[in-house]
């Protein structure tokens, strides 16, 4: 092994003659192994990438599934009394009369909001209120919206068997090049996938009588979820390095203490309508071929694949509402983990 002195010695570019008796060969893996540490080290300097390892050329997400492993030596005769003592207890709060915190008006108003059908609860868009719509007013809005050609399109039936097939390939590809490790590869490939809802979010900031809704799709566990979760992991890094980057309110605050304000400045603000689901397939991904190329953060075999994920995703964006397919034709859609790195 090295010495603190000739690591740093090495560091610096100089020459030196080993202090310890070793054979080349070992002195030939720790100068390796130190030389790979430096590297990594500089790159993650330069490249500040979080959850990230590298593995050959590749920069890997570290994702994989959660472990099921259970350690033996835990298994054990304190454990099972341990556990029998816990579930005794848990047994006897079912058991026991619990003083219900609610009165008896307001259990029943709770139970008829519930078993009601002619209405729909969803929370507000802003404000953290709730919201008890009429469900047919509720459902006027979603048609209104989803009977935009450009934005959405009617599917004759479940595309779910076939995107599976399609992202198989997909990955397929990325782990044959080894952009993909086993891990990434196995968690990445649902083998059931759930099928993504729409469903809005009442604007009660814009309309308080007849509030227009935020379009929002459910893909949790989703088809195309996982590879979105690795795309946004992969992307937040450039996002970061955007001139226009701003973390949070609290960001702004920082940037702006001490700032000399002239009399003749405006503070000005603006806001996109829609941002999320206007925004071309084809020229959303220019701009992130663009940025890919302009940061290089990634090899450009990794670069390309992370393009095709995107197109995969943006081409496969369906959704159901009140048991009919859609297809989202323009834009991303919120609720799916890489989209707001994507709008950035």
């Amino acid at each position: 092994m090295l010495t603190k002195d000739e690591i740093g010695a090495l560091n610096k570019g100089l020459k030196f003659a080993p202090s310890t008796k070793i054979d080349k060969f070992h002195m030939f893996i720790d100068l390796k192994k130190f030389q790979r540490k430096m590297c990594l080290k500089k790159f993650f300097l330069k490249n500040p990438i979080e959850r990230t390892v590298t593995h050959s050329q590749f920069v890997h997400s570290g994702l994989k599934e959660g472990s099921s492993f259970f350690p033996r030596n835990m298994i054990s005769e304190e454990m099972r009394i341990f556990e029998y003592m816990v579930m005794a207890d848990v047994n006897k709060i079912y058991t026991q009369k619990v003083q219900p915190n609610l009165t008896k008006e307001e259990r029943k108003a709770l139970s008829s909001l519930k078993n009601d059908s002619d209405i729909i609860i969803k929370p507000a868009d802003k404000g953290g209120g709730i919201v008890v719509m009429n469900k047919e007013a509720y459902n006027q809005e979603a048609s209104r919206q989803l009977n935009d050609g450009t934005t959405y399109r009617l599917l004759p039936s479940n595309p779910t068997q076939a995107v599976k097939i399609e992202l198989s390939n997909l990955l397929s590809k990325g782990s044959d090049v080894g952009i993909l490790n086993e891990h990434e590869l196995k968690y990445l490939n649902p083998p059931h996938p759930k099928i993504p809802v729409f469903y809005l979010l009442p604007k009660m900031h814009k309309d308080p009588i007849q509030p227009p809704g935020r379009p929002i799709i459910s893909g949790i566990q989703s088809v195309t979820s996982y590879l979105s979760e690795y795309l946004d992991i992969l992307l937040q890094p450039m996002v970061k390095l955007t001139t226009s980057y701003l973390r949070d309110t609290m960001n702004l605050l920082q940037i702006l203490d001490g700032f000399q304000w002239e009399s003749d400045y405006l503070l000005v603000t603006c806001d996109v309508q829609s941002l999320y689901s206007i925004i071309p397939h084809d020229r959303g991904c220019d701009a992130m071929h663009y940025h890919l190329k302009k940061y290089q953060l990634y090899p450009e075999e990794q670069s390309e694949f992370i393009l095709e994920g995107i197109r995969f995703i943006l081409q496969n964006n369906y959704f159901s509402f009140n048991n009919q397919f859609y297809l989202q034709c323009t834009g991303t859609a919120m609720g799916t983990r890489f989209a707001p790195s994507y709008a950035n």
